[in-house]
């Protein structure tokens, strides 16, 4: 295995995500909230296209201190033959990130987008959060 960010940015995603690999076009798959103050993750599968799949994830939370603030969201480009994936657009409490804007130019912020989303997933991981599939049946 490559011990890459965009490796690790795949593990990640492959650990939370039950059959990333058969996952199809539509997919939508929810990590329910742990606690009372914790909030819900959410995620899709927007595109798939062969060995590649494009990835949307975002969480739930919408106020801070009383102010309405954006959910954090990520897009990423999933390539399950190669085991990477990377950040194409992120959106936050403070603005919206493109790693690619027209043509090849490349956001000089790159890897620190895609070194948060790494932390990201690996926080879920960590507090042992994992995705559901909103087909499954889930028990109340």
């Amino acid at each position: 295995m490559q011990n890459t960010v965009f490796a690790r940015l795949f593990g990640g995603l492959d650990t939370l995500i039950p059959n990333l690999q058969d996952a199809r076009a539509g997919a939508v798959f929810y990590a329910p909230p742990r606690g009372k103050n914790e909030h819900a993750m959410f995620c899709s599968v927007s595109q798939v296209d062969g060995d590649m799949r494009l990835i949307e994830l975002a969480d739930d939370r919408v106020q801070r201190d009383g102010e309405i603030v954006p959910a954090p969201w990520l897009k990423l480009r999933v390539d399950m033959s190669n085991k990477i994936a990377e950040v194409l657009e992120m959106e936050y409490g403070n603005g919206y990130e493109a790693v690619y804007t027209g043509g090849k130019t490349v956001n000089p912020q790159r890897a620190l987008i895609n070194l948060f989303a790494v932390n990201w997933l690996q926080a879920m991981v960590n507090f042992e959060l994992a995705f559901l599939s909103t087909d499954m049946p889930v028990a109340a």
